[in-house]
This record gives structure tokens, C-alpha cells and sequence, in this order.
């Protein structure tokens, strides 16, 4: 998927700058516009989401006009052609052998109860596993909280797999075991007899929650009852928690700012009361934020200044591992390009990181090589290593020194 989305980003930026729109790198097709499919300043973003809510539905190319089609095909051609696939393909293949009888039953064999933690987080590829797998059988135990459903973003499902679930498997009497191939003779009295003995699915509520105060458990009751109105599904399905009483009750306050900048002058002003009445130490104090990096943004980063200005000492604990950091994913595009001279995506990580005097410009002359020839599949290493060969610009040479910095990085 990396390899893809890099390769897909790449190109986008060298068509934003024309009038036209992105190729399908896997045809000879004609280019499209894409002002009016995906709209707005950042257009690789709200692309990249188009492919991976795609994807997580089971969509294909041919269900989609124009450039929307073309991104989903280029985005697949892509990963083909690094022999790669991602973890919706994986999850679209795994459904489509599974439509075959014999392999439907064999795996049924080998797992037949089926137990899914986290459910509302599932896509519909997912779930169309759980009710292929389990349809007719029912030995499925399926855990989860709508109102934790936080992947929307890639492609979770949440009400529509609850309201599926229930209507399969809770609200449908099933036989506990489906239609089945063949079998030993011993294997199919037992069928037999259980197939009897039809069920119907239960739903449970967990109504205890063991890891809050009761004044945070009645406010999220407050906010699920209000906010599910008018949905027989959500009414259904959020039922009130209660807390451990092991602990004092505190007070919940909300509070509402126009600006970021409102809320961490209010954050650290009410650190800044409660450390100067001594009702709190410095480490009874914590701000938790559900995501600490979110690209170039950190949600704690106006906080963390304000407590600087006000001269208030603080840790912060958490964020992206060191594996994640631009240093280190940069040395491992360095070793990835040394293992395999024909993965592109590294290649260009490292052309862009290494390799000094090489401009937007430049970076074209050497992407373009030979595109219009016989060797357009050169592997963009090999594509390197020609162009810093080039001596003349009119052949597709590079100036001076972006030629001398290209050749000492290919011969190193």
C-alpha cells in the first residue's frame, strides 16, 4: 500500500501543475480532469481517501466514471506491478476463494466458532467474511461498541455491520451448522443431530465500566441518549453504563472555545489554579489527547507552548515510535533501494533525500526517461544511473552538478 500511495502521490504532483488529471498507469487510456471529482485545496488527500474507502468496500475500478475509476485502477496497477497487494486486497481475495464450496467447508472445519473483538471497527470486506464464514451456522460471537468506532476514515462500517449482525445472527433463527460438502459419513450425523437443535442469537450488554468515575460514565450516558435519538438501531444498542464505586465522584466540566488557541489559554490556566491552591501536585495532573502526531499537526503543541510561557514544567509522554521519524525512513529506503534495485518507491525517497542539486525539474528529466520508447518499464534506479550518463541536455542530460551528484550517488 505504501509502495502504491507514494507512487500515486508522485505522479499526481507532476499532473497538479497542468490542466489534466491523472493517467491509469496500467493503460494507454486518455487523461482526465479531476476539478469536479474531488474538489477543494488538497486534492491527494481527498484522492487517497477515495482509494482506501473504496477498497475497504470492495469496490472495483469499473463502478466508478472518469478520473475516480482511473485512480482506483491506477492505485491496483500500481501495487501489480510491484507484485504487491494491499491489506483490503488481501481481504477481497480471501472472499472471493471463499465462494468456492469446498473451500468454504474446509475452513469452516478447521475454525468453526468464530469470535470478533473490536466490531465496530470493521469494514464491509471484513464483514462480508463474518457472514460468509458464519451464515446459516451461527457460532459467532461478535464484541463491540458503536460509539467507540473511530476508522471511519478507513472505511469502518459501524451501523451498518451492527444492524447486519442483528439481523443475521440475533434477530434470525439459524441452524448452527450451514450447508455443507463433503463429509464423512460420521461428519454428517453429526451435522445431522445439531441441525435439530436450531438457535436463536442473543445480544448482551455490558453495562459496567471499570475504568472511569461515575461522573465521566453519567456524561457519556447523556451525550450516547441524545445523540442516538431517532435511531432504533442506536436506541438498541446504547444501553446506560455504571461505574465502579470505588472512587470519589469529580465534578465534570465542559467547556467550548471559538479557537485552539482559546483552549490552551483555558487548559493551562486551570492547571495553573489548581497548582496554586494546592489542591493538586504537578503529577495528579494529565492531558490526554487521543492522537499526539496527526501529520504536521499535534493537538498538544498550542498547549505545550502555553505552559512553557507560563513557566510550568510538564512531560510528554507517548507519540510516534522512532522507526516513524524522517531520519530513519530514509535509511530504510536507502537499504530497500541496495536490496532491490527495482523497487521505484524507494528509489525515489532516496533521490529526494541523497541526492544533492536535484530540483523539481531535474526530477522529471530522470522520471520521464525513455517514457516514450521500448524502455519506459526501466526501473527508476537503472533510469538514474542512465541519465547521470548523459552528457547533452537536448538528450536528456541534467545541468552540471545535478549530473555529478546523481553519478556519485549511483556509483556509491
Amino acid at each position: 500500500q505504501r509502495a502504491a500511495s507514494d507512487a500515486l502521490y508522485a505522479h499526481l504532483y507532476a499532473q497538479l501543475g497542468q490542466p489534466q488529471g491523472l493517467r491509469n498507469l496500467d493503460s494507454d487510456a486518455e487523461k482526465l480532469s479531476f476539478g469536479r471529482e474531488f474538489p477543494g485545496k488538497d486534492v491527494l488527500r481527498a484522492a487517497m481517501s477515495f482509494i482506501y474507502s473504496a477498497k475497504a468496500r470492495g469496490d472495483t475500478p469499473q463502478m466508478f466514471p472518469g478520473l475516480a475509476g482511473s485512480l482506483l485502477a491506477a492505485y491496483n496497477g500500481t501495487l501489480r506491478r510491484f507484485g504487491l497487494v494491499d491489506f483490503d486486497d488481501l481481504l477481497f481475495y480471501a472472499g472471493t476463494v471463499l465462494q468456492l464450496p469446498h473451500v468454504l467447508h474446509s475452513v469452516r472445519s478447521r475454525f468453526p466458532y468464530l469470535l470478533v473483538d473490536e466490531f465496530q471497527d470493521l469494514n464491509q470486506l471484513q464483514m462480508s467474511l463474518v457472514v460468509r464464514l458464519q451464515a446459516g451456522v451461527g457460532r459467532v460471537t461478535a464484541v463491540g461498541d458503536e460509539r467507540q468506532s473511530i476508522f471511519a476514515f478507513r472505511g469502518a462500517s459501524c451501523e451498518h455491520n451492527f444492524a447486519q449482525f442483528l439481523s443475521v445472527f440475533v434477530d434470525a433463527t439459524v441452524s448452527r451448522v450451514g450447508q455443507h460438502t463433503k463429509a464423512t459419513e460420521k461428519q454428517h450425523e453429526e451435522m445431522e443431530a445439531i441441525e435439530e437443535d436450531p438457535e436463536r442469537g442473543v445480544m448482551a450488554s455490558l453495562t459496567r465500566n471499570y475504568r472511569s468515575h461515575q461522573s465521566i460514565v453519567d456524561l457519556g450516558n447523556i451525550v450516547a441518549r441524545d445523540t442516538g435519538r431517532g435511531s432504533a438501531l442506536l436506541e438498541r444498542l446504547r444501553v446506560p453504563l455504571t461505574a465502579q464505586p470505588t472512587a470519589p465522584v469529580v465534578p465534570v466540566a465542559v467547556w467550548a472555545n471559538r479557537t485552539i488557541h482559546d483552549e490552551a489559554r483555558v487548559i493551562v490556566r486551570r492547571i495553573a489554579a489548581l497548582l496554586a491552591s494546592g489542591d493538586c501536585r504537578p503529577a495528579d495532573i494529565a492531558i490526554v489527547s487521543r492522537v499526539l502526531n496527526f501529520g504536521s499537526y499535534r493537538p498538544t503543541e498550542l498547549v505545550e507552548k502555553e505552559l512553557l510561557r507560563q513557566g510550568i514544567a510538564f512531560v510528554v509522554r507517548g507519540g510516534s515510535s522512532a522507526l516513524k521519524s524522517q531520519r530513519m525512513q530514509h535509511m530504510m529506503a536507502l537499504v530497500r533501494c541496495v536490496a532491490n534495485v527495482r523497487d521505484d518507491v524507494a528509489a525515489d525517497t532516496c533521490l529526494d533525500a541523497f541526492v544533492r542539486d536535484v530540483g523539481p525539474a531535474a526530477r522529471k528529466r530522470i522520471v520521464e526517461y525513455a517514457q516514450g520508447s521500448s524502455l519506459r518499464q526501466l526501473p527508476l534506479f537503472e533510469r538514474m544511473r542512465r541519465v547521470s550518463a548523459l552528457t547533452s541536455l537536448a538528450a536528456g542530460g541534467l545541468q552540471k552538478n545535478a549530473r555529478a551528484a546523481l553519478a556519485e550517488f549511483v556509483a556509491r
